[in-house]
């Protein structure tokens, strides 16, 4: 597959975005802003999916089906006239170097190819290519704008590649039955359609994913997770996977690479993706399976364990608890506790602790506040906030001392709390009885990706003088919780609709200073 040598604008060795406008080029500057204006879209694309995706795995890129839905057009070309070699140089100057392209088959976008005169073998397609080679090879290439259009950078395929592309449009639109097709080719010989089809299982729901349970085929899962060479992403994937179709057989080899047991020097290869083989490993035994992901992982006071492997299985456990049917969440709570002994992780589970209400930890977190350190003072803001969010009479009591110890870290939470669109009932107030039923809770604000940098750190304070507050009724209140994503979207979207004008207006004027 042809890899991208300038102006990369997704991870390295995943498909460029990149197009040029028709034309010889100073379009260099517009083809840039198209492309951060494509990024952005494509960020929008997996935020927006990202919830109900494959819990443990990325993307690496917008798949093929993805990227022709953003184009107007899109056809299987034959390189006719490779850039010329001089153009390829380190040391070349001028514009971009460029090929031409005839249109072989069309997959999305005839009418438009047809009327831009496209579809006749005499007007071929310039697009920026970066690499030498021979004529003649077939390649995937999209275009917007018409009728001039702006070309995407060729990708490199084959004959198989073309009947790939050719029955995408034919799958459903999502749900077992399109991942099955995908299915086929995760693992080809081809990396072009084994990446492509890893990318759509990890953009599906993952009820879409156990919606292919009885055609999975658990031994192939199973050898591709023990393959040493297979990419910490895929084997994520597999894992699982494998925990929707395997047995309580295949939990004990899942079992050996959890304890590191006759790994040899493949031990860290396999053990990547570590957070879905727990997960998978403990939806096959059962409940009694975290029994040793707790003495593996999670128990630290008996042995050092690594800080990547804890937040592995914190990231386990959180998938246990939102997506098992098997493994009760009480039980999932019992190992996320574990944490609060030692204080300097509790940020860790703070926050799934008051998702899930469980308040039976108020004294425990009390303690914790009381005898923080300054390296483990971070852990106050994340406690405040589950007071704050406990109905019981006990956390409004606690939150009262939680105030007279450290009053700038209460203000500081609740501030971090409103970055993070949470709201409580009592606010500030910490006489104000404790609300009737739960609140809802979105987020208790904690540093779920490290617990030794990048703190906002309290050393204490004296207590300041209350501020005013102010009774709001609960529509206002229900207004106020809503106010921050709306704000924040509505950032994004005017960022968008800016970059989308830019790029527009600097494509056409390089088009005409091409032409002029």
């Amino acid at each position: 597959m042809q890899k991208c040598s300038h102006s990369h604008i997704l991870e390295s060795g995943s498909r460029c975005v990149l197009y040029t406008k028709n034309m010889q080029i100073p379009a260099l500057v517009p083809t840039r802003i198209s492309m951060l204006m494509l990024a952005i879209s494509s960020l929008f694309v997996v935020a927006i999916g990202q919830s109900l995706a494959c819990p443990f795995c990325a993307a690496v890129s917008l798949t093929f089906a993805q990227e022709i839905n953003q184009s107007e057009v899109t056809v299987i070309a034959r390189l006719v006239e490779p850039p010329p070699p001089s153009s390829l140089g380190p040391n070349a100057d001028g514009p971009l170097p460029q090929a031409k392209f005839e249109v072989l088959d069309v997959l999305k976008g005839e009418d438009l190819l047809l009327s831009s005169g496209f579809l006749d073998r005499e007007k071929l397609i310039d697009a920026i290519m970066l690499e030498a080679t021979t004529p003649g090879g077939l390649y995937l290439v999209m275009g917007i704008e018409s009728p001039d259009f702006i070309w995407s950078n060729p990708i490199a395929i084959n004959e198989r590649a073309v009947e790939y592309l050719k029955k995408l449009d034919k799958l459903p639109e999502s749900g077992p039955d399109r991942l099955a097709f995908f299915q086929q080719y995760l693992e080809d010989k081809d990396d072009v359609l084994a990446r492509d089809a890893y990318d759509e299982f990890a953009i599906a729901p993952y009820d879409d994913v156990r919606g292919l349970e009885t055609r999975m085929d658990p031994t192939a899962l199973l050898d591709w997770i023990e393959a040493p060479e297979i990419p910490s992403n895929r084997r994520r994937l597999y894992a699982t996977m494998l925990g929707i179709c395997g047995t309580p057989t295949d939990a004990i080899k899942i079992e050996k690479i959890l304890l590191g047991e006759d790994l040899g020097e493949n031990s860290s290869d396999l053990r990547s993706g570590l957070d879905a083989l727990i997960a998978c490993y403990v939806v096959l035994v059962g409940p009694t399976g975290l029994d040793l992901i707790d003495t593996l992982f999670l128990n630290r006071s008996a042995r050092e364990i690594p800080f990547t492997e804890t937040y592995a299985a914190v990231m386990a456990l959180r998938f246990l608890g939102e997506e098992s049917e098997t493994i009760p969440r009480e039980r999932v709570l019992e190992s996320l506790r574990l944490l609060l002994n030692e204080p300097k992780l509790a940020d860790l589970v703070i926050a799934d602790l008051a998702r899930w209400q469980d308040w039976s930890v108020i004294k425990k977190l009390t303690t914790i506040y009381i005898d923080a350190t300054p390296e483990n003072i971070f852990v106050r803001e994340p406690i405040v906030n589950y007071m704050k969010a406990c109905p019981l009479p006990e956390a409004a009591s606690a939150l009262v001392k939680l105030r007279e110890i450290d009053p700038e870290a209460v203000r500081r939470a609740a501030t971090l709390a409103g970055l993070a669109g949470l709201t409580t009932a009592a606010e500030d107030n910490p006489t104000a009885d404790p609300p009737k039923s739960p609140t809802q809770v979105a987020d208790v604000v904690a540093d779920d990706a490290t617990t030794n940098s990048a703190r906002v750190v309290s050393t204490g304070s004296q207590p300041l003088e209350d501020s005013k507050v102010i009774e709001m009724p609960n529509l206002a209140q229900k207004n106020k919780q809503s106010k921050p994503a709306l704000t924040r979207w509505f950032f994004w979207l005017v960022l968008v609709v800016i970059v989308a004008f830019l790029s527009r207006y600097l494509l056409q004027s390089g088009k005409s200073e091409a032409s002029g």
